[in-house]
């Protein structure tokens, strides 16, 4: 076997941005910015993690592309407006992990299992094909296939989250009624323990995912009706 520079976990934050995230996208985009500070001061964590952040409502935006996030000034400033389509997002990341993994090898680094963190404050758009996308996404003729941590806030629905997630631990919703923004803060609060833990672990040889809920959120399968 080829030597190579190292072993790397690719990283996707998939965000909800339809109009309904307008009120909450100022706590997201505080979110991203304490996690590359945390980043910052988790150099070993970080050399391990490449970071994307991909934004969806009628449209899909990628605003950061495999990002060693040691070298990062500044996170990107997300947006919110249009509606929301599901499938844009699980389109993307069926492509784009291929075209990264493919990328990352090239330059000579082992590459473990993806994770996205998607999170979304509602559903998707009823002529939306998403589960169609998302089965290709999760389909176990893709070798690559991803873990997938679903996080509902808002109107978003347990069962819904549920389906999106690769397994029934890594399905979280936040209580209904909540505020969203204040929901987000303590989701992106998550992100990144699980980003800095999964960083570390990986250095030292376990390619483990580590998470932790986030406060205020309960497994979705334990609130199914």
């Amino acid at each position: 076997m080829a030597d190579v520079k190292g072993t790397l976990l690719p990283i996707y934050f998939v965000a909800d941005e339809s109009g309904s995230m307008v009120s909450a996208v100022k706590e997201l985009n505080d979110g991203l910015t304490a996690l590359l500070d945390a980043l910052h001061s988790e150099a070993m964590a970080a050399a391990k993690v490449r970071f994307t952040v991909l934004g969806f409502s009628d449209s899909l935006r990628c605003y950061l592309e495999l990002a060693d996030l040691r070298n990062l000034e500044a996170m990107p400033q997300l947006a919110a407006g249009g509606s929301t389509k599901y499938s844009l997002a699980f389109q993307d990341l069926r492509t784009r992990i291929d075209r990264d993994f493919d990328r990352l090898k090239a330059n000579e680094y082992q590459v473990v299992r993806p994770a996205i963190f998607f999170l979304t404050d509602g559903q998707p758009d009823a002529d939306d094909p998403w589960e169609t996308a998302l089965s290709t996404l999760k389909s176990e003729g893709f070798k690559r296939r991803p873990n997938i941590l679903a996080f509902g806030v808002g109107e978003a629905h347990a069962e819904t989250i549920l389906e999106v997630a690769s397994t029934r631990d890594y399905a979280f919703v936040a209580a209904k009624g909540s505020d969203t923004g204040a929901a987000i803060v303590r989701f992106c609060d998550s992100l990144t323990r699980s980003v800095v833990s999964s960083g570390h672990a990986l250095a030292t040889g376990s390619a483990q995912l580590p998470v932790e809920k986030p406060e205020g959120f309960t497994l979705a399968v334990d609130v199914l009706d």
